[in-house]
């Protein structure tokens, strides 16, 4: 009697820890979309960098259909081009919940056609279980303790596309490197006809009247707040080209930027980069603190919140920056 009731304690024990553990990365044996046949009339090159910057090409005789994303910050791009039903999973980082959200709500129908949305990041092996025809993804993707080398997925004819403007993959990201992602997605995905739209309306943005009397060099400062510490976004960075393009200029190059040192540049405008609606509550209350008083942007309020996604490989929401920055420069343009 004893061992019978050992048995079920056992066995019961067992299904329990089951039920708690569920495996959200199933191999998938069988194509989830209609696209699997998508043939090109011709094939296509694109050229690419790898995490080193070193040049390479990218080719492809079909449209992909099985495409894996990392980070979701990119989905930003994709989705509004209408490819949700080509992606077969994402990863979103902690910097890219806030976006996410805003995605569901925007775009709720095709977010849906996302199988699999990973809210960590994942291994190489379990990137394997999703076989995916096509994965895009930041430079940090691509490390030895992630996806792995880009060389590793490509000698298994799978290719991968390395974002340039993501963790200092350029020293020096623009405008242009943005505008090349576009481009390059809307030829991979067979959709130029609304990314070239987009490209032209980013260009557009960037037109200003120099003659305007309104218009003049103000010094800027991007910043992220970690609690009580400040990362500084430097020219390097793509929206350190944002802001040179539109008129400012970015004097603060060294990565981090105390209270001191914000004190010291005095800046006459700074952008606060938020993640969700509650990074953005913490950054405005720590522009609130005392000590930041004798700042000219405080004073003036001249302190702007700004969305990662419109700042960080933001692809289609490069114009969504610009419009950003350009108001906070020009308030009464």
């Amino acid at each position: 009697m004893k061992k019978s009731i050992l048995l079920l304690f056992v066995m019961g024990g067992i299904i329990i820890a089951a039920a708690m553990v569920r495996d959200p990365y199933p191999v998938m044996d069988e194509p989830r979309n209609n696209y699997v046949n998508d043939i090109r009339h011709e094939s296509i090159e694109i050229q690419n960098i790898d995490t080193n910057e070193e040049p390479r090409s990218i080719y492809l005789t079909t449209i992909p259909s099985r495409v894996f994303v990392c980070d979701g910050v990119l989905l930003n791009t994709l989705i509004p081009l209408g490819i949700g039903d080509r992606i077969i999973g994402a990863s979103i980082s902690n910097t890219a919940s806030g976006l996410y959200e805003n995605l569901k709500r925007e775009y709720p129908e095709e977010i849906k056609k996302i199988p699999h949305i990973s809210s960590r990041l994942i291994s190489r092996e379990e990137l394997i279980s999703y076989q995916p025809d096509f994965i895009i993804g930041w430079k940090s993707a691509f490390s030895p303790h992630r996806f792995g080398s880009i060389r590793w997925w490509e000698a298994r004819s799978i290719p991968s596309y390395v974002v340039a403007t993501s963790n200092h993959v350029k020293k020096s990201a623009t405008i242009e490197d943005e505008c090349k992602f576009l481009d390059d997605m809307g030829q991979i995905f067979d959709v130029q006809e609304k990314t070239n739209a987009v490209i032209r309306d980013i260009y557009a943005e960037l037109e200003i009247d120099w003659t305007d009397d309104r218009v003049k060099q103000q010094d800027v400062m991007v910043v992220e707040v970690d609690g009580n510490e400040v990362m500084n976004y430097d020219e390097g960075w793509i929206v350190g080209d944002m802001v040179r393009r539109l008129g400012g200029r970015m004097p603060l190059q060294s990565e981090s930027a105390g209270v001191e040192e914000m004190i010291l540049q005095n800046p006459d405008v700074i952008f606060a980069v938020y993640f969700d609606e509650r990074h953005r509550a913490q950054s405005e209350a720590f522009f609130r603190n005392v000590r930041l008083n004798s700042l000219r942007a405080v004073q003036n309020k001249r302190i702007y919140m700004i969305p990662f996604g419109y700042i960080y490989t933001p692809g289609i929401k490069t114009l969504d920056g610009l419009r950003a920055i350009k108001k906070g420069l020009y308030p009464n343009m």
